[in-house]
């Protein structure tokens, strides 16, 4: 999902069918799927970006993206939790506490705030923390901690992002129109909440080896650009014959809860 100069997505991360998000802006699941999110700055300017996982603050101070650039986060912000993304069911007690998550209205919306970092300004600067890694590890499913205290260390790491030359021509173009007549022909329909089985969450599986270090950013700008997403958990079927979306959409819907 793309919002002017930002974007995010949720990559799927080791074994299972992956994910994929549609046009009403929820992400299709299953449940044990590992994942991270991929948090792009497409514009001139660093910025920050506070992420909430199921209603939590899961970045502390808030994650660096340099200037056109790529980070990929894959556990929360914190030194006393190293585990990994991990897609859980609603109903989960051990996670989500005695109702399972079912009176928790954010269950599965992952949100996030972007604040672009002002040219010039005031001398004084503010520690955020930017970050780095990428693990292949997976555990017991453990709950996130219900306070997430101040990290000590975050990482300087930041992925440039590419640009596709414009040598090749018209080759190109030729190419891109064939690319999405195949993707038409294979894709079988767009699936809707009819294929939604129940809500889902985040819970923490396995150990990431990613860390993070402190930095610096000046004053940021007012107003947040916020993207929102939304877990659930569907049919096998409906993740295969989704077609990709990345489209602006309106707040994802949260599914009923279920006994």
């Amino acid at each position: 999902m793309r919002i002017g100069d930002f974007a995010v997505e949720v990559v799927p991360r080791g074994k299972g069918i992956g994910v994929r998000e549609v046009g009403s802006g929820h992400v299709l699941a299953r449940p044990g799927q590992v994942y991270a999110l991929r948090i792009r700055n497409h514009g001139p300017l660093r910025c920050v970006a506070d992420v909430k996982i199921d209603g939590r603050i899961v970045t502390a101070g808030g994650l660096v993206i340099d200037a056109w650039s790529t980070e990929e986060l894959e556990r929360p912000i914190s030194p006393d939790e190293d585990g990994r993304f991990t897609v859980v069911p609603e109903g989960d007690e051990p996670v989500f506490g005695p109702d399972g998550g079912r009176d928790n209205e954010d269950l599965g919306l992952i949100e996030v705030s972007f604040r672009r970092e002002l040219p010039g300004g005031p001398e004084r600067a503010r520690p955020l923390p930017p970050t780095i890694g990428d693990i292949r590890t997976r555990g017991p499913l453990s709950a996130p901690s219900p306070t997430r205290p101040e990290p000590d260390q975050i990482p300087p790491g930041i992925f440039a992002a590419g640009s596709v030359s414009d040598r090749f021509g018209g080759r190109l173009e030729e190419f891109s129109r064939l690319l999405g007549r195949v993707q038409q022909e294979t894709r079988t329909r767009e699936p809707s909440l009819n294929d939604v089985e129940r809500a889902a969450g985040t819970g923490l599986t396995g150990h990431s080896t990613q860390r993070f270090v402190a930095t610096q950013l000046g004053p940021l700008e007012t107003e947040a650009t916020v993207i929102q997403v939304r877990l659930v958990i569907s049919t096998e079927e409906a993740i295969r014959s989704a077609p990709f979306f990345t489209e602006e959409h309106p707040a994802p819907q949260r599914p009923a809860a279920r006994p």
